[in-house]
């Protein structure tokens, strides 16, 4: 497995810095996992496909690097975020000016945005996430999984003040985790 994270990396042409921030890990713990003292969990990996738009049929061996990958250029992602951005601002009855009063960007840089030739970073992709009720993962990457319901800080902070609900979903995780390796 740690052969194959190498290897799409390189492919992607991303430094470890910038594949582990794009997955919401660290550096050092990508590195544990290309070296091999880490192994990656399914979800992980799952992470990886999403976000990359891998075919996983890549880590199990069924198919090569060149198959279950294609490379989009920085201009092309740039492009496909920006209409991702538009699509949402449509679908919502704004215009750029309301959009930009709402998460606080300028005109300019929303224009520049939804025409690609601006890209949205993670801080201004939450802002716009939170503001239409979506995922980073969706604006940023186009995880469609990821577009409606997304757990954000926002989420977060609500469930740290109901300690009850979060103990019942932390039960709920522990129960299908235990479901999983008896089926395993």
């Amino acid at each position: 497995m740690n052969k194959k994270i190498v290897e799409l990396r390189n492919k992607l042409g991303l430094s470890r810095v910038a594949f582990a921030k794009d997955l919401g890990s660290s550096a050092t713990q990508m590195k544990r996992m290309e070296i091999g003292t880490v192994i990656p969990d399914d979800e992980f990996i799952q992470k990886i496909c999403s976000t990359y738009h891998v075919n996983p049929a890549y880590f199990t061996g069924e198919v090569d690097i060149d198959d279950a990958v294609t490379v989009v250029s920085p201009e092309e992602k740039k492009k496909q975020v920006g209409n991702r951005v538009k699509q949402l601002r449509i679908e919502k009855g704004l215009t750029l000016k309301e959009l930009s009063a709402l998460v606080g960007l300028s005109y300019s840089q929303l224009s520049l945005i939804e025409n690609g030739e601006y890209m949205l970073n993670e801080k201004r992709a939450a802002d716009i996430g939170e503001a239409f009720h979506v995922g980073v993962e969706w604006l940023l990457y186009g995880d469609e999984e990821k577009k409606y319901f997304p757990l954000n800080g926002k989420m977060a902070k609500w469930l740290w003040k109901h300690p009850e609900i979060r103990e019942e979903i932390w039960k709920m995780m522990d129960e299908e985790k235990v479901n999983e390796q008896e089926n395993s």
